[in-house]
C-alpha cells in the first residue's frame, strides 16, 4: 500500500513539474512555489516506497527468524565433536567494477579513458561437514557458508559457539547455528 501511494506521489509530482515549470499563466498564484510544492510531493512519495522496502525487508527477516527458532525449539540439539568435522574453504575471487574509478568515469568519462575500472575482489567463507554415526546408520550434514576463514570456524567450533539442530523425524531437515 505504501509503495502504490509513493509511486502515486512521484507521479502527481511528475505531472505538476511539468505544468508548472512551462505555466505562464494568471489564474494561479505564485506558479513557483507549486513548483517546489510537487518536487518535495515526489520526496514524500520516494520516502514512502524506500521505507516500504525497509519494512518488508524487516518482516521477512522476521519471519524467518521466528520459523528457526521454532525448528530449534522441536529439533534435537547436537554439540558439534571437533574431531567429527571437516572444514573447507569456499572463498573465491572475482572481478567487480571499482566504486572510485567508475564515479570518476561518470562526471569525467574522458579523464580516464585508457584505466580499467575492474577490481578483484576475494570474498572468504568457509563450511564445515560434519559426520556422525546414528544407530549405526552414517549421517553427513553439510552447513551453510559461513562469512570467516577455516580458522575462525574451527574456533568456533572449538568454542561450542556452533550447534547443529536436526529434526527428529527427518534428517535430512537441519540447521547449524552460530551463536555470536
Amino acid at each position: 500500500m505504501r509503495t502504490a501511494v509513493g509511486l502515486l506521489l512521484i507521479v502527481l509530482c511528475f505531472l505538476g513539474t511539468i505544468f508548472f515549470r512551462s505555466y505562464h499563466g494568471t489564474v494561479i498564484p505564485y506558479p513557483p512555489l507549486w513548483y517546489t510544492l510537487f518536487i518535495v510531493l515526489g520526496l514524500f512519495g520516494m520516502r514512502h516506497i524506500i521505507s516500504s522496502f525497509k519494512k518488508s525487508k524487516k518482516v521477512i527477516e522476521d519471519a524467518i527468524n521466528i520459523a528457526n527458532e521454532r525448528f530449534k525449539s522441536n529439533a534435537e540439539k547436537i554439540e558439534l565433536n571437533f574431531d567429527e568435522c571437516e572444514f573447507k574453504n569456499g572463498s573465491y575471487a572475482h572481478q567487480v567494477e571499482d566504486p572510485n574509478i567508475s564515479s570518476v568515469k561518470f562526471f569525467a568519462p574522458t579523464s580516464i579513458a585508457s584505466t580499467d575500472t575492474m577490481i578483484t575482489e576475494t570474498v572468504i567463507q568457509s563450511y564445515l561437514t560434519y559426520t556422525q554415526s546414528i544407530n549405526g546408520e552414517v549421517c553427513k550434514f553439510i552447513s551453510h557458508s559461513f562469512p570467516f576463514d577455516q580458522t575462525t570456524l574451527k574456533f568456533y567450533v572449538l568454542n561450542d559457539n556452533i550447534s547443529l539442530y536436526v529434526d527428529r523425524f527427518n534428517r535430512e531437515k537441519y540447521l547449524f547455528d552460530l551463536k555470536r
